[in-house]
């Protein structure tokens, strides 16, 4: 998926009718009583976002806005674009009173939460429980394991160690019906629910850089709270604006890239990065 497409159907993932984005002053707000004269000008993101919603995806925006996150692309580039897109299904377009949107389909949906695999729903049920493969004596068939570990690295499967995998869903069809017609005798196939000496939360921390990721989505959060502060002063979209926008649209590929999805379970802390797509869904459908 090129880097336009990803943040294009980005844009459009999440609905700010549904996850509604209340813009105002610190000092409008009845629940916040400000430190200093400072802290006053700053903007309240208050939003009612309820989680077990998050994942519903189809966010619209007028086809007009779509040239703040795309542009550095041609006239002819974006029609091209929009009309592949459309064509395979990521994307529709509705024209009512005269006004052009674009939505994202489910299927569109589907082939983020694919590239994306932060974005999966998976994770907003996720109770920390694991599917474990350990390899016990290679058969015939496939003396290394040569297969079977291209299979579990495809799927996203953590090696916990030499000849042992984890997976923090269950393990696909595909790679159970391999197991029973290749590997029965050869493997070991287990759930873990509860770890009862330590866990595998530091070696996934160590291993996928969480800490750096969670220093990431960190900024990233705080650069569109900047972000949504100016636009409500300025009351207008700049320049200067679209060029921040896309600043944090490429940061968030870039970590979406690397992101399995564990931040948001192992840090509470984390800004959720459905919370920050609806925000920057609001920005681009509102200014």
């Amino acid at each position: 998926m090129k880097k336009n497409t990803q943040k294009l159907l980005l844009s459009l993932y999440y609905n700010p009718s549904s996850l509604p984005v209340d813009i105002r002053t610190k000092s409008e707000s009845n629940y916040y009583r400000p430190n200093t004269a400072k802290d006053e000008n700053q903007v309240v993101i208050e939003s009612n976002l309820n989680r077990e919603k998050l994942g519903s995806g189809g966010g619209r925006i007028k086809l007009s806005n779509l040239n703040i996150v795309l542009s550095d692309l041609t006239e002819g580039g974006k029609r091209s674009l929009l009309h592949v897109l459309k064509r395979s299904g990521l994307i529709n377009s509705e024209r009512v009173l005269g006004t052009t949107s674009i939505g994202i389909t489910q299927h569109g949906i589907k082939a983020l939460e694919d590239q994306f695999p932060a974005l999966s729903s998976k994770w907003d049920e996720w109770q920390g429980s694991w599917d474990c493969l350990v390899f016990v004596k290679a058969p015939k068939s496939d003396k290394q394991f040569r297969y079977l570990r291209a299979l579990l690295v495809a799927e996203g499967a953590v090696s916990i160690s030499r000849g042992v995998y984890a997976s923090p869903f269950s393990f696909s069809e595909k790679v159970t019906q391999e197991c029973e017609q290749m590997y029965r005798d050869s493997i070991l196939m287990f759930s873990v629910g509860k770890w009862k000496i330590a866990s595998l939360r530091s070696l996934i921390i160590d291993k996928y850089g969480l800490l750096d990721a969670v220093e990431s989505y960190s900024g990233i959060s705080d650069d569109v709270s900047r972000l949504l502060t100016t636009l409500h002063t300025d009351k207008r979209f700049t320049d200067r604006h679209k060029i921040d926008l896309n600043l944090v649209y490429d940061r968030l590929i870039d970590i979406l890239m690397e992101d399995p999805g564990f931040c948001g379970h192992y840090f509470d802390e984390v800004p959720n990065v459905k919370e920050i797509l609806s925000k920057l869904n609001f920005i681009i459908s509102t200014y």
